[in-house]
């Protein structure tokens, strides 16, 4: 399918961002909606222009929409891209009431917007694409997990706030899509990184340990026992197999895992990083995070089935494009 406007919520985070830099390249107009709370407007700034918008806007408040509403009649864009979310690991265990709010009343008032515009000139059968994660696997009961596989969430576990809210607005994806003529995708998205990414507690390992490296900190220290695996995707591959997954009409109103397949140990993705700073690894270890998850491993059969094989990059080269970056 070819895209003539976008409008992508989040676009001024991490994710967000590098969609909107393959808009750009792309010769896509589009409209970013972002409240600024986890994005930097610097992250698009050499993007705007009078055809490439931003408007700072926080989906949660009840007057968004209205705003988004005007935003959709206006613009028209026949791909809505839903980044718009908190996200980082501590959040959900600092602020979980926060964190359930913003990513599902976020995703049901954009759909509020959407039904209110569909009564007043916005009638394009556009593609809305919501950006999941692969949390809502919870500790996975198979690995490769596959999209089929069970998802879940824990009633006195505050870290699968951010699960549950998810899976909320996945119902509501398919629900409301179906309810308004729209078609969807659902990525299932697993460890991304790269440049832009939040380097504070409340980020992802990979800045939070290069952030503390810098400052200092050694031995490094490790939330539990560093056995812990996760898959990390490079932020250019998961560009790439997005935008060839959406472009491809085939894949729509469908679920799909997005990710690198490949599982690293913690501990080796931090002995990864001290190597490249130019330390020897020295590590110390705490107690783990309550309910925390001890493996996450992605199957990518099915988006590959459409897109082709794919060659990713690996954790060594895309350390080296991270720091390369800064």
């Amino acid at each position: 399918m070819k895209f003539k406007k976008v409008l992508v919520t989040g676009g001024a985070g991490f994710i967000g961002s590098f969609f909107c830099d393959r808009l750009y390249k792309e010769g896509i107009n589009f409209t970013v909606i972002d409240n600024l709370f986890r994005g930097k407007l610097e992250n698009i700034s050499t993007l705007l222009n009078f055809k490439n918008k931003f408007i700072n806007l926080d989906l949660i408040h009840p007057k968004s929409i209205d705003q988004v509403a005007q935003v959709l009649i206006k613009e028209q864009p026949d791909l809505i891209i839903h980044y718009a979310a908190i996200n980082g690991t501590e959040y959900f265990y600092d602020f979980p009431a926060k964190v359930i709010e913003v990513n599902s009343i976020g995703t049901y008032n954009l759909f509020q917007a959407i039904k209110k515009a569909r009564k007043k000139g916005f009638n394009k059968k556009a593609l809305f694409v919501f950006a999941s994660t692969s949390e809502v696997y919870g500790e996975p009961f198979k690995l490769p997990t596959t999209e089929n596989d069970v998802t879940y969430s824990r009633i006195f576990l505050d870290r699968d706030s951010y699960a549950v809210a998810k899976l909320v607005s996945e119902f509501f994806t398919r629900l409301f899509c179906k309810e308004l003529n729209l078609n969807w995708i659902i990525l299932r998205i697993f460890n991304v990184y790269g440049p832009r990414m939040i380097c504070s507690k409340y980020g992802q390992v990979i800045p939070e340990f290069i952030n503390r490296l810098q400052k200092g900190e050694y031995p490094l220290r490790i939330i539990g026992n560093g056995q812990q695996t996760r898959s990390f995707c490079y932020i250019d591959d998961h560009i790439e197999l997005t935008w060839k997954l959406i472009c491809d009409e085939y894949s729509y109103n469908d679920v799909y895992n997005i990710g690198n397949p490949n599982e690293v140990k913690i501990l080796d993705l931090a002995k990864i990083i001290m190597k490249k700073i130019g330390l020897k690894p020295n590590f110390t270890f705490t107690e783990g995070r309550k309910g925390d998850h001890k493996r996450r491993k992605p199957d990518i059969s099915k988006i590959l089935g459409l897109v082709g094989l794919y060659n990713f990059i690996s954790l060594e080269k895309g350390m080296d494009n991270l720091f390369n970056s800064e």
